[in-house]
């Protein structure tokens, strides 16, 4: 067993495929709001109203990000001001912080929002745009956000990454998901252009941070459906590769030794893709689109991966989940370069004593007896 390591250190070793004190901890990307809600009557804190202090009511391992972009915003700064247009029935319709439309449930229930205008139509729009797009926009990593996490980061010693936005999910920000898949076609221009955008601002945001030195990077994507990539290799390669891998070799050269790209769906075509940008992880590999973390190790030895493990499941008694985490979990920790948990946010049919249980279940019996003293 070596020795107790600080989560900076364990957090190499994981990524380096090296022997760690222990395993890292990341048990699962999130949690439903819903599920939040379900808890509350179960005895979780009112103080845990979100995933990031979900977090550390679990005792999660903490790499902590310098957010530039995500699942929810691209990386326009500032945003612009977020305001309701429109109610129509049980929708509301509201300017985003993209500057584009959106109509959600009035009720407030999490579903992903419907475009209803995306904020870059033409050419003229994104122009519009651009300066908002500028890696030194006074402010940008100035939040309270950002200013806490490099922080907190130096102080205990966790690694410090930063979190952006992947060049598909920016341009589908910007564009809406049919917008950009035509202008594939009828603007690739365009879809250039914002490619040069994107790796500017990566790259200007990075080279900020270098005297605080970020070891990691991920970026959300989101390309892939259960039945696998929304836009062909061909296209990828043409449209996405020269900007990914010139970000990437960036973040390299100034230390960044670790990346990631998150994404939903079938990945088995977009891995190779990404390992030719030069990703060397991943996430969440969710088994009901046909991902086995088993076979994903098999064919791609170098990949870091976490989660893996069929969320549903939680939902369906204990032993569903323990047989699925003693047949994938032991054989890829012995490999190394793995980090068990659940393959995508975890829903709200799950209970509190059962999601405990199954993280007392990865960290070991004495960690599960201190969870359920929680109860």
């Amino acid at each position: 067993m070596k020795a107790k390591m600080s989560a900076r250190e364990r957090f190499r070793a994981m990524y380096s495929f090296q022997a760690a004190d222990r395993p890292w901890r990341f048990e699962t990307v999130g949690f439903w709001r819903e599920t939040i809600a379900r808890w509350r009557h179960e005895g979780l804190p009112f103080w845990v109203t979100d995933d990031v202090r979900a977090y550390a009511y679990f005792g999660y391992d903490r790499w902590i990000p310098v957010v530039v972009g995500s699942d929810k915003q691209p990386g326009i700064w500032p945003p612009f001001p977020r305001k309701r247009l429109a109610v129509e029935g049980g929708h509301e319709i509201w300017q985003n912080e993209l500057g584009g439309q959106e109509k959600v449930f009035a009720d407030g229930t999490s579903t992903p929002p419907h475009i209803i205008r995306p904020p870059v139509r033409t050419r003229d729009d994104f122009e519009r745009l651009r300066p908002r797009l500028n890696p030194d926009a006074p402010g940008r990593l100035g939040t309270w956000l950002n200013r806490t996490a490099i922080g907190y980061a130096r102080l205990f010693d966790h690694p410090l990454g930063i979190l952006f936005c992947g060049l598909f999910g920016f341009a589908r920000h910007l564009l809406g998901l049919e917008g950009y898949l035509t202008a594939l076609y009828d603007d690739p221009a365009l879809v250039h252009a914002i490619g040069g955008a994107w790796q500017r601002l990566c790259e200007g945001v990075a080279e900020r941070l270098v005297r605080r030195r970020p070891i990691w990077a991920t970026f959300w994507e989101d390309m892939c459906f259960r039945n696998g990539m929304m836009l062909s290799p061909k296209s990828y390669r043409e449209f996405i590769t020269p900007y990914f891998s010139a970000v990437v070799g960036r973040l390299r050269e100034i230390g960044v030794e670790f990346t990631m790209v998150d994404s939903d769906g079938d990945v088995t075509r977009l891995i190779p893709l990404l390992e030719e940008v030069g990703i060397n992880g991943m996430m969440p590999f969710e088994v009901q689109a046909g991902m086995d973390v088993r076979a994903i190790r098999e064919r791609h030895p170098k990949l870091v991966i976490f989660g893996g493990l069929d969320k549903r499941l939680l939902a369906q008694g204990r032993d569903a989940m323990e047989q699925e985490i003693e047949t994938k979990v032991p054989p890829l920790l012995k490999i190394g370069g793995y980090v068990p948990g659940l393959d995508h946010c975890v829903p709200p049919d799950v209970s509190l004593p059962d999601f405990r249980w199954f993280l007392g279940r990865l960290r070991g019996t004495g960690e599960t007896r201190r969870l359920m003293k929680k109860e």
